[in-house]
């Protein structure tokens, strides 16, 4: 299997993975300040920087080796775009959309790319590079869904015996 192919295929399982997660956490948590031990992140603000990262980081990324330049204007500042209240089901479909565009870039670029080092924001970095980070990324924050689908309940008992 090649790298794009094999990319394509880490993209969307990712997607359906971070998707499936999601509905793994009761909808009344989904907003909910996690219990202390499950980090500082609701499972909305998790969903928020995925897409945020897709839209605003992995995707322009990916566009350096279009030759497309990178943007002149200022990083928007993901805090500030940040809404608490935001549903979650919205958050969940940009992600994807973000995630979409991923895998359509994808095959555009040319093979070289692979091991072709550019300017990115983590210093010169080849497209390899930087869609490892994706990948992990995704994973780093699945991770942290699945553990609030699967831990709350455990992390508020434990808290209420002390």
């Amino acid at each position: 299997m090649n790298e794009t192919a094999w990319f394509l295929n880490q993209l969307q399982a990712g997607a359906a993975s971070v998707a499936w997660a999601v509905n793994q956490v009761p909808a009344e948590r989904q907003l909910r300040q996690p219990p202390a031990g499950l980090g500082d992140w609701t499972l909305a603000r998790h969903l928020f920087h995925l897409l945020f990262y897709e839209r605003e980081v992995a995707v322009p990324a990916m566009r350096l080796w279009l030759d497309e330049p990178p943007s002149r204007g200022a990083e928007p500042d993901e805090d500030v775009a940040w809404d608490p209240q935001a549903p979650v089901a919205g958050l969940l479909e940009e992600f994807q959309n973000g995630r979409a565009a991923q895998l359509a870039l994808l095959p555009q670029l040319p093979e070289t790319a692979w091991d072709e080092p550019r300017a990115t924001r983590w210093g010169a970095r080849h497209l390899h590079w930087v869609m490892t980070k994706t990948v992990q990324h995704t994973a780093e924050h699945l991770h942290d869904i699945l553990s609030l689908a699967l831990f709350w309940d455990a992390v508020e008992a434990h808290h209420r015996r002390r």
